[in-house]
């Protein structure tokens, strides 16, 4: 089922999964009764980027899953006004629509690059309250503002005449290997992208978001709800030696960080791999959590 949100940046579609009865594994809670996940792709890409990993993801969950403006089912009529923030606050009436039209009253947020970014924004804004957990994949916002990177995002990456030449080898750098069917089907689309003006406009305004004066997550620590960090340690666009190495210093106490051999999508990459980490994390958050802050036990003295 699809659902459609209507936001200032354009008509957001919301592809909306149920466990199904009868095939859901087994002491996995009924559809009705199931948590709710809330799915954020990176730039570009739409949320059939997450498609390796869906099925195991809505046999468990209440899967929402999101086309940022422009890009998959959604609309952006005004490509030149799609920022970082202004993803923020198509989240946020996405979570408002789901509580309204679902009855999604807490939510578990998993994002990948931007994603990651808009995902950390939500939890610590007016929707905080709402948000139980945190999957935070290769996730924007922890790269120190250079002039280097600003010139880079703004002047590169950011200009249409320049991006259309670099976007297909950059997504070819950060898929990594294209081992997967999903992973070739991302790549397959991102090709694409250079004859579509209103995406690749799209494309390039979010990459001028980034070297915006206010882009970055300046006071992450203060997040409140339980955080599984994965990072890909190829990762060319964000890291895992920089990015990943600040990110890891700047959240909170008892966030659970892991390195993955992937580069930038490893739910496209090593889908099993990622698996083995979400799902478990996901199933009781905030006892993984718990385990991270408990002091080590020392051996008793005889």
């Amino acid at each position: 089922m699809r659902m459609t949100v209507p936001t200032p940046l354009g008509d957001i579609a919301v592809h909306c999964l149920d466990p199904l009865p009868g095939v859901r594994p087994e002491g996995a809670p009924a559809p009705s009764e199931a948590p709710a996940l809330l799915l954020l792709h990176a730039n570009p890409g739409d949320g059939r980027d997450f498609d390796a990993v869906l099925p195991a993801l809505a046999d468990r969950y209440r899967t929402f899953v999101v086309d940022w403006p422009g890009y998959g089912d959604s609309t952006a009529p005004e490509p030149a006004l799609v920022t970082p923030e202004g993803l923020v606050r198509v989240a946020e009436r996405v979570i408002d629509a789901l509580a309204d039209g679902h009855g999604v009253r807490e939510i578990a947020v998993l994002g990948n690059s931007v994603g990651g970014y808009v995902a950390c924004r939500l939890a610590e804004g007016p929707r905080a309250a709402s948000i139980s957990a945190l999957v935070l994949v290769d996730p924007a916002g922890f790269t120190r503002h250079t002039a280097l990177t600003r010139w880079f995002c703004r002047e590169v990456m950011g200009r249409p005449a320049r991006a259309r030449r670099l976007v297909v080898p950059l997504a070819r750098a950060y898929l990594g290997r294209l081992g997967t069917p999903s992973a070739r089907e991302t790549y397959a689309r991102v090709r694409r992208l250079p004859r579509d003006e209103r995406r690749l406009a799209v494309h390039c305004a979010l990459w001028r978001g980034l070297a915006a004066p206010d882009f970055g997550l300046t006071a992450p620590g203060a997040l409140r709800p339980p955080i599984l960090l994965l990072w890909g340690s190829r990762d060319p666009v964000v890291p895992a030696f920089l990015d990943g190495r600040r990110a890891r210093r700047v959240l909170p106490a008892g966030t659970l960080s892991v390195r993955l051999p992937t580069a930038h999508e490893p739910y496209n990459e090593r889908p099993g791999l990622f698996l083995r980490h979400v799902l478990p994390f996901l199933e009781n958050p905030r006892a993984v959590a718990a385990r991270r802050l408990r002091p080590p036990s020392r051996p008793r003295s005889r």
